[in-house]
């Protein structure tokens, strides 16, 4: 009984000893395969590069100009703009030019003076800067004469505003004639009056009569006539002689 039980139990140590053997056998096998493994060299393989990307398309200005013609600071971004035309409101009617002075000489000595007058009244002299009736004078020469009225300027020529018919003598009223006329109270007319005859009142001095052809120096009624020939022309007055 006790050989048998020894002969197993020398079977078994036989048996571990074998199955031992085995396993450090397959570890040394496999870990000679693992070093080999980690001892070969890696392949090298050729990299590809990667694929390009595809190229943007070509920029086409008709595509935008939806974008370009919208407005950016407009509600509506709409390029057509309306845009309404207000009529201006309509002119007055212009003023017609009041009648203009009649034009009876000037004076060149010292300050340039024109002589004006309207019709059936005294004729004055007036310098540049003076105003006649609605008229503004602004300058004169020896052919134009130059008004300012309603901020428009309006020019001349002095034959323009010369009088049309001769000037009649008012120093005697028509009621206050005798009856039976002489020559020195006719109505001063071309071909009538035939000694001197004074014009109008213009403060101290009187004015000329075109058809009185009387010379410088005559003397009538208080008043001597002067004649003084200017670079404008000449002036002809009656001055007091008193």
């Amino acid at each position: 009984m006790n050989r048998k039980i020894l002969a197993l139990n020398l079977g078994l140590l036989v048996l571990l000893g074998a199955l031992g053997w085995m396993l450090r056998k397959h570890w040394q096998e496999a870990r000679a395969q693992h070093l080999a493994t980690l001892a070969k060299a890696a392949r090298q393989s050729a990299l590809l590069p990667p694929p390009s990307p595809a190229p943007p398309e070509a920029v086409v200005p008709a595509n935008y100009l939806e974008v370009a013609q919208r407005t950016l600071f407009s509600k509506d971004r709409n390029p057509n703009v309306i845009v309404e035309v207000v009529a201006p409101p309509p002119k007055p009617p212009e003023e017609p030019v009041p009648p203009r002075p009649e034009y009876f000489g000037q004076m060149g000595i010292g300050e340039p003076t024109a002589f004006l007058g309207f019709p059936n009244a005294v004729q004055k002299g007036f310098r540049a800067g003076d105003t006649v009736g609605p008229f503004k004078l602004v300058a004169f020469d020896r052919k134009t004469i130059t008004f300012e009225w309603h901020d428009k300027t309006l020019e001349y020529p002095l034959a323009e505003l010369k009088p049309k018919e001769p000037l009649v003598a008012a120093a005697v009223q028509p009621a206050a004639r005798p009856a039976a006329a002489t020559p020195t109270n006719l109505a001063v007319g071309v071909g009538q009056a035939t000694g001197p005859v004074l014009g109008e009142q213009n403060g101290e001095l009187r004015t000329c009569v075109p058809t009185d052809k009387s010379p410088s120096g005559t003397v009538k009624d208080g008043y001597k006539k002067v004649i003084i020939s200017g670079p404008f022309g000449a002036v002809c007055t009656w001055e007091p002689t008193k």
